[in-house]
């Protein structure tokens, strides 16, 4: 055993993971266990100091169920909500399991009541009134200025479209058909395993713009001599004779010119769950909403994205009842299917 067994640990299933996950959520995770390491180390020495507190063992495979409630009670003693220690413990759990150990899922069993009960809150999606200004202020671009059409393309067809912050990174020019406003989706979550390839529907809101962003998109490769079949490329990576590809903080970048213009703080997530929730506001059903946004079930797309509002609720229930309780008033409703037609049998004075 090495002199930092935890770390060991980590990147043998870090290896493992490496393509299996998203760039950004293997990032992420890679941070995570190099914080978690030194949390580890931190209650070992504790351990040392005073054998009833700490960890006894932070080597992956000799942790023990009581260790992993220490490290959740470091944690809360920061003062870290209880979303983020479902991250931290669910992160450590697939550590341990890989090493073949079960001591979180033990430590479930046992210790119940020191593992986080929180319900699961949706993030809000963009306000009507900041979706409308980032759409005007795309409105407002020139179209030969080409960094500032290509940050408000982003943004517009992540509000438009619902797609993923990489599906719109990795999209190609040939997925967007303005002539039927669908969006294809290619890269996908879990593509090759369980992600499958989709279509989407853009909201009538962004087919004007995006047409005038193709214009500033072709110029712009034109004047600087370039070929890509991005619909979103990166002109200085192309000119470093790479792929074109946004990086992700390029895209946070891009964000930002229309975060700074509007005064919106949103981010391409914020974007994704403004589409569910529209495509509920305005009829769309669930069932289609959540197929296009690329879920297993529309259970997903209700719990962390979109679900109708309680005052659409109410009102849809209301028109109900009231159908229900008087029949006739349907009939009344509607139009009759062939009117009358005005003195059909009848001289009418006046006309010849």
């Amino acid at each position: 055993m090495g002199r930092y067994p935890f770390m060991e640990a980590v990147n043998r299933y870090l290896d493992v993971m490496q393509g299996v996950l998203a760039e950004s959520t293997y990032s992420e995770l890679k941070r995570r266990f190099k914080r978690m390491n030194k949390d580890m180390m931190e209650l070992a020495k504790l351990n040392k100091m005073d054998k009833g507190k700490g960890i006894r063992n932070c080597t992956p495979v000799k942790m023990s169920d009581q260790d992993v409630v220490a490290y959740m009670g470091l944690l809360r003693g920061r003062g870290m909500k209880d979303g983020g220690i479902d991250h931290n413990i669910d992160a450590l759990a697939g550590l341990l399991r890989y090493e073949g150990n079960a001591a979180v899922d033990r430590a479930k069993a046992r210790f119940p009541q020191h593992f986080p009960h929180n319900s699961v809150r949706r993030q809000d999606p963009i306000s009507d009134e900041d979706r409308k200004k980032i759409l005007e202020g795309a409105a407002k671009v020139p179209t030969e200025d080409w960094r500032r059409m290509e940050a408000y393309a982003l943004s517009v067809l992540g509000i438009c479209s619902g797609l993923r912050p990489k599906e719109l990174r990795l999209a190609k020019l040939k997925d967007l058909n303005l002539n039927r406003s669908v969006m294809h989706a290619e890269e996908v979550k879990g593509k090759g395993r369980y992600g499958e390839p989709r279509d989407t529907a853009i909201h009538p809101d962004g087919p004007p713009f995006l047409r005038r962003y193709l214009q500033a998109r072709a110029q712009a490769l034109i004047g600087e001599y370039l070929i890509s079949d991005l619909l979103f490329p990166s002109l200085q990576n192309l000119q470093k004779g790479r792929s074109g590809e946004f990086s992700v903080n390029g895209t946070t970048v891009l964000r930002a010119i229309v975060k700074q213009e509007t005064g919106v703080d949103f981010d391409l997530r914020a974007c994704r769950r403004t589409f569910g929730q529209n495509c509920l506001d305005q009829g769309v059903p669930l069932d289609s909403t959540s197929r296009m946004m690329g879920h297993a079930t529309s259970k997903t797309t209700e719990t962390y994205y979109a679900r109708k509002k309680n005052d659409q609720a109410v009102a849809e229930a209301q028109k109900a009842w009231t159908v229900n309780t008087n029949p006739n008033l349907e009939s009344q409703m509607q139009p009759a299917s062939n009117p009358p037609l005005i003195g059909k049998k009848e001289y009418l004075p006046g006309y010849g």
